[in-house]
């Protein structure tokens, strides 16, 4: 090969591979970046959506403590028509026992409200990971790009000194 090709080739490759490594770093950068974008987004939803667990959790509590209130009254209103004494014995025990049923299922609601909208902030927390892991990819991306550019101008540098050295001998 001649002298003169040869260092055309080196000056074209060291030329061309520094900008596609250049265009692969910026291309992975931009990759991670709406990575991150769509994270974040997706734990803004996860937050939005456990908001809307605990609201639908006590929108379900009150109307079942209202459905409780019409059943207690229904109980009384039976147990009175049918001349019992509401308030002692087995009647008072009975109501009793339909009150403390009734707050346990009243809780149990809450909790599961309160469970469901752990979950959404768990997946938000998990979103929040991820964008942040992707925001450190891009910037790592760039670095990595940067000093991928540098090694290749090195290398050609280098690889121009061989073939001008070569060229004197």
């Amino acid at each position: 090969m001649c002298v003169p090709a040869a260092v055309g080739l080196a000056l074209a490759s060291t030329a061309v591979s520094p900008v596609s490594t250049g265009m692969q770093a910026a291309s992975s950068a931009a990759q991670s970046r709406y990575a991150a974008r769509v994270a974040t987004r997706n734990a803004q939803m996860e937050d939005l959506a456990a908001r809307d667990a605990i609201d639908r959790g006590k929108v379900e509590a009150q109307n079942y403590q209202r459905q409780a209130a019409q059943v207690q009254g229904a109980q009384r209103a039976a147990m009175a028509a049918s001349g019992i004494d509401v308030d002692y014995g087995t009647a008072g025990l009975v109501r009793g026992d339909t009150v403390t049923f009734q707050a346990e299922d009243v809780q149990n609601l809450r909790e599961n409200a309160i469970r469901e909208a752990r979950g959404y902030e768990i997946n938000a927390a998990n979103y929040r990971s991820n964008a942040t892991a992707s925001r450190q990819a891009a910037s790592s991306a760039i670095t990595q790009g940067v000093f991928g550019v540098a090694s290749t101008l090195l290398g050609g540098a280098q690889q121009y000194q061989k073939i001008k050295f070569a060229r004197r001998s």
